[in-house]
């Protein structure tokens, strides 16, 4: 007999998570409280990556997270192209912080993800509008790391679940959870309901509030919250006539290609004045200051315009990894909740089904047990900035 399942939640985890339980043969229901992507995942710079993620354990996950990114791509060469393995070029400029930069790409090259060092006329090849940094200045780069096109991964992971059968309820308020020993039930919009053999939450920065409503206290980071930590600044620009190609990080600004010579833009210094309450003029400091950077980066700037600056919020467990598993005794609900969502989507989406269909858990899981987070607040772990702050953007 099928397992039945319901998955909260409905970005790019939750399409995953689903995607692989209707693969597996269960019978699979989706419930998101807005729309299709209408969170985290539609706000995200989205580079694919494990480039400077600690501990060992996250960062062979995240590599993995990256190979199986590849894997469906070429499973699916005949769809749209929603990954730009584009790999990533990367400077600073301060004495300290090249320093760190270089000890990072040195611990990853003994950690075999790639890395080399690149001149600055390869740099000028590759973009000829580049405005370079000093001759003398170390340019790593990242030949395997890509960038993603959020939207266009969620018409295909959507397009796969109607192909599966997967029913999908979008505006549908999950009011309670109950879990006994043979299944879970659920009220829904107050009047509605639903019961099966397990669920999955797989709601992002809404983690905590949604399993309050079984009664489970898990520790996260709290989004709503202005600041570096939970919210960033993201900077949609015009066509610009620049070739660029690749994702680039330099020491004031991140860009990266996203489709039709727009840029999206990013400086993770500015992020402590990030507030999702706020609404951010385009003309305002935070605009000018990332066309300003943006203008010390390339030529052909000066037409370029930003067309929209939103406030992306990130789901962060309140340690910064992720918490994969059962939070429950009956074993009948399981959570996904993790920074660095589009990069690890399609693999856990692959090890949750593994873990809740064939009862096996995956040796790559190892360590992000939410057992460490149940009972707490984020007041009852180090600021997570002084632990690691891995892929800021």
């Amino acid at each position: 007999m099928k397992p039945k399942i319901g998955v909260m939640g409905a970005g790019v985890i939750g399409l995953s998570v689903a995607r692989e339980l209707a693969l597996k043969g269960a019978q699979v229901t989706l419930f998101e409280s807005e729309f299709v992507g209408g969170g985290t995942s539609s706000t995200t710079y989205a580079w694919i990556n494990s480039n400077g993620k600690s501990p060992l354990g996250y960062h062979h996950l995240n590599v993995e997270g990256m190979r199986e990114h590849r894997r469906l791509q070429e499973q699916n060469s005949g769809r749209a192209t929603w990954l730009h393995e584009c790999g990533t070029l990367e400077w600073a400029t301060d004495s300290e912080a090249i320093k760190r930069l270089t000890a990072r790409a040195l611990s990853l090259q003994s950690k075999e993800y790639p890395a080399h060092l690149l001149s600055i006329n390869e740099m000028k090849r590759l973009i000829p509008e580049l405005i370079p940094p000093a001759s003398d200045i170390p340019v790593w780069s990242f030949p395997t790391e890509a960038v993603l096109f959020p939207t266009i991964f969620l018409a295909f992971l959507r397009s796969e679940l109607e192909r599966l059968g997967v029913t999908i309820y979008e505006r549908h308020q999950i009011t309670d959870i109950t879990e006994y020993r043979e299944g879970v039930s659920l009220k829904i919009n107050q009047s509605g309901s639903w019961e099966g053999d397990f669920m999955v939450s797989a709601v992002g920065r809404w983690t905590a509030s949604v399993l309050g409503k079984a009664n489970i206290q898990i520790a996260m980071i709290d989004a709503d919250q202005a600041g570096k930590i939970g919210c960033s600044f993201l900077g949609y620009t015009t066509p610009a006539q620049i070739q660029l190609r690749s994702n680039l990080i330099t020491s004031e600004l991140n860009i990266r290609p996203d489709g039709g010579g727009r840029l999206l833009l990013q400086a993770p210094d500015l992020d402590h004045a990030a507030d999702p309450k706020m609404i951010n003029n385009l003309d305002g400091d935070v605009g000018r200051e990332l066309l300003a950077r943006l203008g010390r980066v390339f030529h052909n700037t000066r037409e370029v315009r930003l067309e929209r600056l939103l406030v992306g919020q990130r789901c962060r467990p309140a340690d910064g990894l992720p918490a994969i598993g059962y939070v429950s005794g009956h074993k009948r609900l399981y959570v996904i909740a993790t920074h660095s969502g589009m990069t690890l989507a399609p693999v856990l989406g692959k090890l949750a089904a593994q873990e809740l269909i064939e009862g096996e858990r995956s040796p790559l899981l190892k360590g992000f047990t939410p057992n460490r987070l149940m009972g707490k607040t984020s007041s009852d772990f180090k600021p997570i900035e002084t632990i690691h702050f891995p892929a800021a953007q």
